[in-house]
């Protein structure tokens, strides 16, 4: 009966472990958490990909031209190679209009090893500041080690969030 009991018991932790990456917000790596990773956000609206295979396809090829053009642009045309895929979510229908710009859109994340990029003596994020200026505004790029993030040509800076206030702060 013990037996019986720690086989299922070993069963259920073993799912929960290989079901973990596939439930959003089961990890504790999520691209907020993750500054080290380039990141790709976008927010594909439904009337430009009617499902979620043609958003991700527009979306590679939006990528792509995007880094073609800046590697042209800054690099002299030499490519710079991408880091492998570590963290992959969506496209899924955005559930909040209000978080997809007004519209329902599709959503997708994605973390990248960072890559070296062969573009001396350009930066990491001169270079996906000028590839942001060739994406639609769909699509918002971060790279890695910054918190600034690019959407077509402009730095946005996230808001900052109080984690404690103190006494003196706390509103009366």
């Amino acid at each position: 009966m013990r037996t019986d009991s720690l086989s299922k018991t070993g069963l259920l932790f073993m799912l929960m472990l290989l079901a973990q990456p596939f439930c959003p917000g089961a990890s504790a790596d999520t691209p907020d958490s993750q500054p080290g990773y380039d990141q790709v956000t976008a927010q594909i609206p439904l009337d430009l990909a009617p499902l979620g295979s043609v958003a991700l396809a527009r979306l590679n090829i939006a990528l792509h031209n995007a880094r073609q053009a800046a590697a042209a642009r800054l690099c002299g045309g030499q490519w710079s190679p991408q880091g492998a895929v570590l963290f992959r979510q969506g496209p899924v229908v955005a559930q909040n209009p209000r978080q997809a710009v007004g519209t329902l859109s599709w959503h997708y994340t994605e973390l990248r090893q960072a890559g070296t990029l062969s573009c001396a003596p350009h930066s990491r994020a001169a270079f996906f500041l000028e590839m942001s200026r060739h994406l639609p505004a769909w699509v918002q790029v971060r790279p890695a080690g910054q918190l600034t993030v690019f959407r077509q040509g402009e730095a946005i800076v996230p808001a900052q969030k109080a984690i404690a206030l103190r006494e003196a702060d706390r509103p009366r």
